[in-house]
Parts: C-alpha cells; structure tokens; sequence
C-alpha cells in the first residue's frame, strides 16, 4: 500500500499542506480535498496551482482529487487544471434524482481523461444508484461510511477487489453527534475491522488515505498502521 494524506493537516490552503506532505517521510503522495471550486476558493487554487505541482514533484508525492459534491459541469475546469498530475479523481454519487445528469457528465470526463475517476462509497442508497446509473467504476473504498452502516469494510472490499483503487482509512467513535459526525477517527491499530482488513493492504499497491484531518491525527493513524503490520 502506498499512504496517503488530506490537504487538511494544518490551517491554510493546499499549498501549505502539500509542504507539510512533503516533510513526513513516509507519505507517498497527497489527496487535494476540494468541498467547493468556486468564488473565494477557486482563486486560492488558481494562485497555487504551480506551487502545489511543484512541490508535490520536488518531493515525490503523488496527487489525487476529491472532486466537490455535487459534481457540476463547472468542475470539468478543476478536472483540466490537474490532469497532467493527478492519480486519480474521486466522486461522490450524484444526488437524489440527479443520475441522468452526474452519469451524462462523468461519462463525458471519463472518454476525454480515462479510467481514473472513482467511486467513493458514501452510503448503500446512493452507491446503489450509482452503480445502476453508470455501473463498473473503479471504486474508492471509504472505511468510516462503511462502519457506520454496520458493514464489514475486509468483507465489501474482498468482493470488489479487483474494482478498488483507493482506500480511504478512518475509524469511528461513539458520541452523540449523529451519524454524520462519527467517522473520521483515529484508529488504535487493535480494532477487529482493521485487523481484518490487514491481510489485503499489506499485499496491495493502491493509494491509502489516512482520511482524518489534522497532522496530529495522521500521523497517529500513520503510527497505528504501523504497529498492525
């Protein structure tokens, strides 16, 4: 496996967390996170753009995208912006009642810059429309989501091995928060799930997203890792 972190370990924009990736070591690339690409963030980007590729390549690190959700023709840009460097683009299912136009526009993406935009597991609904809709993406295994859905994250994965592409790692808590806020955690490296799941990352060479988002956090998932292998 090759780990990977968020360009979310400390306050700024991708730039700087690129060249905090850039110090750990042990990080082989960087997922750039984007929730929006528009007005204020847009810009930070497009003045970054060339410090971020060229920090990634002076340091080896290997760039994916988390595309922002929804996905709108507007984000075609960021997608042209980083196809030269990126890995790989992840996607969230379309929303409800929007298929016809998330798969019109991903089948679009996906004839001009090819097999590298991937499903991200977010829910069993929303992952079961978009398999209906534009069925056999490579796929982006999220570890959290599943847990929290009282899936088996070695179990799904086994059954779609040969589909998966990224992992993004994260464990779970129990709090009063809601579903929504309880993934995201760090892992101890003694859960059962993680346990479980060893056997297929130490054997596999895709990406592995440490998902937690501070540099404290990821580097205590990065020590917990270690210790299970």
């Amino acid at each position: 496996m090759r780990l990977i972190v968020p360009s979310w370990l400390v306050p700024g924009g991708w730039l700087a967390n690129v060249e905090v990736a850039a110090g750990l070591g042990w990080a082989s690339g960087v997922e750039l996170l984007f929730f929006s690409f528009e007005g204020e963030d847009r810009e930070l980007f497009l003045s970054e753009r060339e410090g971020i590729i060229e920090a990634a390549a002076r340091a080896g690190l290997s760039l994916s995208v988390h595309l922002p959700d929804p996905l709108l023709p507007a984000h075609c840009e960021l997608v042209e912006l980083l196809a030269p460097q990126a890995e790989c683009f992840v996607v969230h299912p379309p929303c409800r009642g929007e298929a016809d136009g998330w798969r019109n526009l991903l089948s679009v993406l996906r004839k001009r810059h090819g097999d590298r935009f991937l499903l991200e597991y977010t829910g069993a609904g929303d992952f079961a429309a978009a398999e209906e809709a534009l069925p056999g993406l490579p796929l982006c295994a999220d570890t959290g989501r599943l847990l929290v859905e009282g899936l088996e994250p070695a179990a799904w994965i086994a059954q779609r091995a040969g589909r998966i592409r990224e992992v993004h790692l994260h464990g779970v808590g129990d709090g009063g928060e809601g579903p929504a806020a309880r993934d995201h955690r760090v892992f101890t490296g003694h859960e059962a799930w993680l346990s479980a799941l060893g056997p297929f990352l130490s054997g596999w060479t895709g990406r592995v997203e440490l998902e937690v988002f501070s540099l404290a956090k990821v580097e205590a998932a990065q020590v917990a890792l270690k210790e299970l292998a």
